[in-house]
């Protein structure tokens, strides 16, 4: 399943993205590091770090997902 990523202050590194558990990789903090959200931010936060998540349908996952046409 394929689910929107938001972590805190995202908006300034380009987030929320599409994040994909099959594609990205089980380790959602390495991959939010691999996509431009700075470690020091996570490192600050330490047990305190979250993100928000909500489910991307098939249309966003098209859409959104980079090197993939999409149709108007």
């Amino acid at each position: 399943m394929k689910v929107w990523i938001d972590p805190p202050q995202g908006w300034r590194w380009g987030f929320p993205k599409i994040y994909d558990r099959v594609d990205d990789g089980a380790d959602v903090r390495a991959w939010l590091v691999r996509e431009g959200y700075p470690q020091t931010e996570i490192d600050g936060l330490g047990e305190q770090f979250y993100w928000r998540s909500w489910e991307a349908s098939a249309e966003e996952t098209r859409q959104f997902r980079p090197g993939i046409p999409t149709r108007s």
